[in-house]
């Protein structure tokens, strides 16, 4: 297949636009040439179309589109990303040009580019002021000096950041690796000149494939499932990492910053995977890579975790997600009750406030499609979040993860019983769920709707599912599945429908409350049992419940010292220095204030506390003190919650209950701020057994 770079931009245009008709004024616009070059152009893509069993639909006055099935059209966009060419687009030779600055320690010499992409150096130079503030993106800068030559200056961390950002945003997640594999198999010794084989040539790739067995390896072993695009840049950046180790360009790190990592549970995960390479490439990694891949972990959280309030920084997170929450819901003007959008965003908002914290850059290759699906949607769930985050950045490709999970809450509708589907997905937890609530408030005849990634494949029993539905086309899988595009068009949606239908699935328009495959007649004695052990801790912790009054003008640290010291007299903790240590190494770690209130949460488990507590601190001083949401805060209230380091799961969840109680609502905040010991006790006990009851009665109606 030969085409030019100007069919080959019409071609990926048309390809990414598939849902409406695109007017050739549009093309014309795009490529920057006259309409009737336009018209020539497209005799070509037609024929290039038929190759593929694909047709290029034309409609006078209306515009033109592709049309074909999805499996046709991925082996089309895999071919042109494949193909050896050497005529570039314009964005392709800055691309062409940022690959061959990012794989050289030495000067590049300007007429060596202009030969590499076939153009003038004046060609080259132009380009080269495009791409500095492009570069500058990436924390880096371009030194052209006349006889000296042309490079990237900036620390080795914003490099390795720039190559995974480049490959990232090129490359769908199966796509990736295929071509590595696909790539590997050919032993192709043509010269590297594609923009994809460019930026295959940043990474050694058979580095790649045992690299990818290692992490997959420790993936299984991690507490949490890692997001598709995580998964495929944690071994992007590992392969990269390998590289430039042994050619003497290492990551540095800020010794505090690396001693904070080191307590964390991923530096253990990383520590294993270092010991792995280790062996695998006879090199020594320093402990800097080390924490830097524990950042990737870090980063690449998807998984809810119910341990709210006292395990890491989920109390802070839960406080930005209400807020978030009420500010769409202002905007809006309506109310959200689903409990899994708090949840959802919780799982996504951890990994995702961590990466913009430490500039770690994200692709969305669904951006587009949101933004003009979404529009209204986007626009509210961008202001909505310049409220929550005041200094923080929020680029689109986050907001527009964001908007899918609200996205989601607003079309969620519930469903019958009747055919069990699975949807594999490559672009992570929201777009996952999205698409399952636009199936099922679509298609009300299905009992489970269960989301994967393409990676949790291997542990599923495909069996089980009457059908398979994939944004993606799947490689060794041993059933029929249905590929559909992650945002469901109306043409799809028919479609599926048909298609469940022949998998024997009874499609209704009953909109009854329906489950996730699971039906429970009854509260399980489990349950009961767990709910006892709960009741118990509960009434103990509100016996001991106290709000005490600080000593007049003692500053922060001797008024938790002081509180501790009178829990070390009750018996409650065994060290108060300790515990104290631990609140400030907490303290460190992220904002304790909660935005909007005099409230500030410490918290912490430690081996030094030997029974849960709860109490409260009012001070005579104002202290300032960082928020969650990364301001700040006057707090004359602090609120104490401690727990020893092992603990049972029940009491673990009910003290993540009395956390996430303090900013369930604004009356609630208001009585942690200003409530008594009685008003308070009252308050929680009473919150609880309303959360017993609703349990209970979602556990008899079979809604589990």
């Amino acid at each position: 297949m030969v085409i030019s770079a100007r069919e080959r931009l019409i071609l990926q245009f048309l390809l990414e636009d598939m849902k409406e008709d695109v007017t050739i004024k549009q093309l014309a616009d795009i490529v920057n040439v006259s309409e009737r070059t336009i018209h020539r152009d497209l005799k070509n893509i037609e024929d290039v179309l038929k190759a593929f069993h694909l047709k290029l639909q034309k409609k006078a006055g209306v515009g033109v589109k592709v049309i074909g099935t999805q499996g046709d059209i991925y082996q089309l966009r895999v071919t042109i990303l494949k193909q050896d060419f050497t005529e570039y687009t314009p964005d392709e030779r800055l691309i062409v040009a940022l690959c061959t600055l990012l794989d050289n320690k030495e000067p590049v010499k300007l007429f060596s580019l202009a030969n590499d992409m076939g153009v003038t150096t004046a060609t080259v130079s132009h380009d080269l002021d495009k791409l500095e503030p492009i570069i500058k993106e990436y924390d880096l800068r371009l030194v052209r000096k006349r006889g000296y030559g042309i490079e990237l200056e900036g620390s080795e961390d914003a490099k390795r950041k720039a190559i995974t950002s480049l490959i990232s945003e090129r490359f769908d997640v199966p796509e990736f690796l295929k071509m590595v594999r696909d790539n590997i198999q050919k032993k192709s010794t043509n010269k590297i000149d594609s923009i994809s084989e460019r930026l295959l040539g940043l990474v050694h790739k058979e580095k790649i494939i045992l690299i990818e067995g290692i992490i997959e390896d420790i993936n299984e072993e991690l507490p949490y499932s890692l997001a598709d695009s995580s998964y495929v840049g944690l071994v992007v950046h590992i392969a990269l990492a390998m590289e430039r180790i042994q050619r003497g360009e290492n990551i540095t790190l800020q010794e505090d910053y690396l001693s904070e990592l080191k307590t964390t549970k991923e530096f253990e995960f990383a520590s294993k995977i270092a010991h792995r390479l280790e062996r695998t490439f006879e090199v020594a990694i320093p402990d800097e890579e080390i924490g830097y891949i524990t950042m990737h972990l870090r980063g690449a959280k998807i998984r809810y975790d119910k341990d709210i309030g006292i395990k890491d920084e989920n109390i802070e997170v839960a406080v930005i997600v209400q807020s978030l929450i009420k500010n769409v819901e202002n905007l809006l003007h309506t109310r959200f009750l689903d409990d899994t959008l708090s949840q959802g965003l919780l799982a996504h908002l951890q990994p995702a406030l961590y990466r913009l914290k430490q500039k770690m850059r994200i692709s969305n290759p669904l951006l587009s499609n949101i933004k003009q699906d979404y529009y209204d949607l986007f626009k509210v769930v961008k202001k909505a979040a310049e409220l929550t985050f005041p200094k923080l950045e929020i680029p689109d490709e986050e907001i527009g993860y964001l908007v899918l999970h609200f996205g989601s809450a607003l079309s969620s509708k519930q469903l019958t019983t009747k055919l069990k589907v699975l949807i594999i997905c490559s672009s992570g937890i929201g777009t996952s769920k999205m698409l399952a609530a636009k199936i099922g408030n679509e298609i009300p005849g299905l009992s489970e709707i269960k989301t994967a990634s393409v990676f949790e494949l291997k542990n599923i029993v495909i069996d089980d599912y009457d059908a398979i539905l994939s944004t993606i086309p799947i490689e060794d899988i041993n059933r029929d599945y249905f590929v559909v595009s992650p945002i469901l068009t109306n043409q799809e949606l028919e479609t599926v429908k048909n298609y469940l239908q022949e998998k024997g699935g009874q499609l209704t328009d009953v909109t009854e409350p329906a489950s996730d495959g699971i039906e429970i007649s009854s509260l399980s004695f489990d349950r009961f049992d767990q709910l006892g052990k709960q009741v118990t801790v509960l009434a103990d912790l509100l016996k001991r419940f106290e709000v005490w009054e600080a000593a007049r003008d003692a500053d922060l640290t001797s008024v938790l010292q002081d509180g501790l010291e009178r829990l070390k007299q009750k018996s409650s903790i065994i060290d108060a220095f300790e515990v104290l240590r631990s609140l400030k190494a907490r303290e460190k770690i992220g904002g304790l204030a909660i935005p909007d209130t005099k409230l500030a949460l410490y918290h912490t488990r430690s081996e030094k506390v030997a029974f849960p507590s709860f109490n409260i601190i009012n001070t005579t001083n104002a202290f300032e003190l960082k928020s969650m949401n990364g301001g700040s805060e006057k707090v004359s209230r602090i609120l104490l919650l401690l727990a020893p380091f092992d603990l049972a799961s029940s009491t673990l969840e009910l003290l993540s209950f009395i956390s996430s109680l303090i900013i369930q609502s604004q009356t609630s905040i208001r009585i942690f701020e200003k409530g008594s010991e009685e008003e308070l006790a009252h308050f929680i006990s009473n919150q609880y057994l309303k959360n017993y009851i609703h349990t209970n009665q979602e556990a008899t109606k079979c809604l589990y």
